[in-house]
């Protein structure tokens, strides 16, 4: 091989490689201009939150959490908020109804022994999340 020829694929060698990283930079700059930022270059609104308030929360009256019992029913007093969707869940038995005063009264059977009564509270505006609490109330024998 001659030296001219040496000579002429080196510099081919070196201007090809130079060619092709000065393509790649300038697909890394194409491609970074092309891409969707995630976060809004300008400045956001600040959105007014929607403040609830005439809101009752979930309370039981009666009765009191741990309660013993010797009948088959218990009655069930309770406050939530006006147009509420209660809901009275045990084992033996659900109840569904709309609350129409601010106070509600149910009378609710009880098996024997032990008792988990779930009430849940839907408030009538479906941005306010639902409520619940957990009873439980005991039905003893006297026998026992």
């Amino acid at each position: 091989m001659k030296k001219e020829t040496v000579i002429a694929i080196f510099f081919g060698i070196v201007f090809g490689a130079s060619v092709a990283l000065v393509l790649l930079a300038k697909n890394k700059e194409f491609q970074l201009a092309k891409t969707k930022t995630i976060a809004p270059t300008e400045k956001i609104k600040k959105l007014s939150k929607k403040v609830v308030v005439n809101l009752k929360s979930l309370e039981i009256l009666e009765p009191q959490d741990g309660s013993i019992f010797n009948a088959e029913t218990v009655k069930i007093k309770g406050k939530a908020d006006t147009d509420a969707l209660i809901i009275i869940q045990s084992p033996i038995k659900d109840l569904v109804f709309n609350n129409e005063q601010e106070q509600f009264s149910v009378i609710f059977p009880l098996a024997l022994g032990e008792n988990v009564i779930r009430i849940t509270s839907h408030p009538k505006d479906t941005s306010v999340r639902p409520q619940e609490k957990e009873l439980h109330i005991y039905n003893l024998d006297e026998q026992l």
